[in-house]
């Protein structure tokens, strides 16, 4: 008669192909991890919404309208100032996808620094709001005549903290 062999308690018959199964599927389970946490961080979802930087935490800026129609002639001249010295926050507040990305193309090829580029609080900003640091002032003819070629810009009378990184920040609108 033909002998069959019975596992017994310690045979690793199919003890192996489990553990292999096991191995497979624990890889399978990290994959799917790490590529939901890729996703997150790219998409700027979840934990990873801080690292993004496409929202602020500052309330919505109240302003008053002050247009100039052009720059005065005892503020300091175009020539003394160097563009690339302020950094400058430019915000989309028109909800338009990429105008706040164009408006920073637009403002590098003037010469000036960008330094962060993102989504205001809202979008419903009609025209473009520019706010200063107290010290950087003196750019605010020189930069309002730079954007109201193409912008209705306003200059908001409330200025930029000290602490902010920012010494400029523009609010691109709709108009």
């Amino acid at each position: 008669m033909d002998e069959q062999q019975t596992p017994t308690a310690g045979s690793p018959i199919y003890q192996e192909t489990q553990a292999k199964n096991a191995k497979w599927l624990w890889l399978l389970i990290a994959l799917i991890i790490i590529g939901a946490l890729v996703f997150a961080f790219i998409r700027g979802i979840g934990p990873f919404a801080q690292f993004k930087g496409t929202a602020t935490e500052e309330p919505t800026p109240s302003f008053v309208e002050e247009e100039f129609a052009s720059p005065s002639p005892e503020a300091t001249t175009e020539a003394e100032l160097d563009k690339s010295e302020p950094k400058i926050r430019v915000l989309n507040g028109s909800g338009v996808a990429g105008l706040a990305s164009s408006v920073k193309d637009y403002l590098e090829g003037e010469g000036y620094t960008i330094s962060a580029v993102g989504n205001a609080p809202n979008y419903d900003f009609e025209q473009t709001v520019v706010r200063f640091k107290e010290s950087f002032s003196k750019f605010q003819n020189i930069l309002f005549s730079d954007l109201s070629d193409k912008y209705s810009v306003v200059v908001d009378n409330d200025n930029l903290e000290a602490t902010d990184s920012a010494d400029i920040e523009v609010i691109v609108g709709a108009k």
